[in-house]
């Protein structure tokens, strides 16, 4: 003989309370991923440390510098055109569509800093995005956001 024992879960929380804590869980993880950025101020590279991509890369930034446009070693801060210094670690932001958590940045270049395209200079020095996201969900963070999101159902 046996007995099924069946519980509708999703009907007695409702799918929309379910939907939310998703939102809630992906929101907190983007926000530590972003808190795990915000932390790093690394210091300045290492004298010779820079590898040029080309030769024509080497011959732009050259030309720059003899024109004025750049400076070397570059001062955080200090950064060209209209608006200044981009700060990157001021320039995150988190936009929430339904119960996808997207982490942006308004710097141009945090995608040769932070993100999969991260210049050789960076490397060993600013933590990549996807390195961040790794931290947060192996240091069980992640794990306490689920958890207090199903305790509040």
């Amino acid at each position: 003989m046996s007995i099924t024992i069946s519980v509708d879960v999703l009907g007695r929380i409702g799918e929309a309370a379910v939907g939310e804590a998703i939102r809630t869980v992906t929101l907190g993880y983007a926000q530590l991923t972003a808190a795990q950025l915000l932390e790093q101020k690394p210091p300045r590279p290492a004298r010779g440390s820079m590898k040029w991509k080309s030769e024509k890369q080497r011959r732009y930034v050259m030309g720059a510098w003899k024109r004025g446009e750049i400076q070397i070693p570059y001062e955080r801060g200090e950064g060209g055109g209209v608006d200044g210094s981009q700060t990157l670690n001021r320039s995150y932001i988190i936009d929430l569509y339904g119960d996808e958590a997207v982490l942006l940045s308004s710097a141009a270049y945090a995608k040769y800093v932070v993100g999969d395209e991260q210049a050789a200079i960076h490397q060993g020095r600013w933590t990549t995005v996807q390195t961040a996201v790794e931290t947060v969900r192996r240091s069980g963070d992640l794990d306490e956001l689920i958890q207090q999101a199903l305790s509040a159902l």
